[in-house]
């Protein structure tokens, strides 16, 4: 009786494995159909889109495409195949990909999606997911850069020294973008310390979260102070001023007839905020 049984429990397991090798022989890979695009492109920019069809099935037909509502088809389709062999539990499963793709021009702001195209695969119907891509202005892309969130942290060592001590005094810029560079500085004026500079000449950003937001951030500037006087001494207010830039996508000719990409460009005025540092007297007990 147990032989019997053991017999019967094997025998289903053999069944059942095999079962299982002939639903992956049978099934390979599955047919689909997907777009490769960026999300976000600007007005005049061109741009590549790619219909991709992979399957276990070999697909010769492109994918056509006549129309883009909001942009101008530059050219296209230009059509790439490839195929991969692999072995699955000892079978061999060949699969298909072809890519069509496109070169479009965007004509004009909004939000676009793009056609979900159908393929025909062995009497099946496939379509990609919907795919949106956003088109922006040149004032969309500086409204952006003036939104920048930057500033400048001033920070003392102490707020309240003796006479004869040193304090130190730095000023830190964070930005949570990065920085094409320092236009130009305004430096509050120390009139009341004896000052040395000891920033430091080769650094590099780091970054720090704050509420949520990642910064990167550099010390522009680091003095080493000490009082020439007793009392409040207030240090002024001043500024510093950088420069942010984005690409437009766009190409552009200069006068020479070269071509670059274009990048619009704009300052950003950063304010450093004045402090007050108390100076004693304070006689040795």
């Amino acid at each position: 009786m147990t032989i019997r049984s053991n017999f019967y429990s094997l025998h289903k397991l053999f069944i059942l494995a095999f079962l299982s090798i002939l639903c992956i022989s049978a099934t390979g890979q599955e047919t689909k159909v997907s777009i490769k695009a960026p999300e976000t492109v600007t007005i005049g920019e061109q741009f590549k889109v790619s219909y991709i069809v992979e399957s276990d099935k070999e697909v010769r037909e492109p994918v056509i495409i006549k129309n883009i509502p909001g942009f101008e088809i530059i050219y296209g389709p230009s059509v790439s195949n490839s195929s991969s062999t692999t072995f699955q539990n000892g079978k061999r499963i060949q699969s298909y990909t072809v890519t069509s793709t496109y070169i479009l021009k965007a004509e004009q702001k909004g939000s676009y999606s793009l056609p979900r195209a159908e393929v025909s695969i062995d009497n099946k119907k496939y379509k990609p997911d919907n795919f949106k891509i956003t088109v922006k202005s040149k004032e969309d892309i500086a409204s952006e850069i003036d939104n920048i969130d930057a500033f400048i942290k001033v920070s003392v060592s102490r707020n309240s020294i003796n006479l004869s001590d040193t304090v130190t005094i730095t000023y830190r810029l964070y930005s949570t973008e990065e920085i094409r560079k320092i236009v130009s500085t305004d430096f509050p004026a120390i009139n009341d310390f004896y000052s040395s500079n000891i920033t430091r000449r080769r650094q590099n950003f780091t970054e720090k979260e704050i509420e949520g937001k990642v910064y990167k951030v550099i010390e522009i500037r680091k003095l080493l102070l000490q009082p020439r006087r007793l009392g409040e001494i207030n240090i002024p207010e001043g500024s510093v001023t950088v420069q942010y830039s984005k690409p437009t996508g766009r190409k552009v000719r200069d006068i020479w007839g070269d071509v670059y990409d274009e990048v619009l460009t704009n300052n950003k005025v950063l304010k450093i905020d004045p402090v007050t540092i108390r100076v004693q007297d304070l006689k040795a007990i």
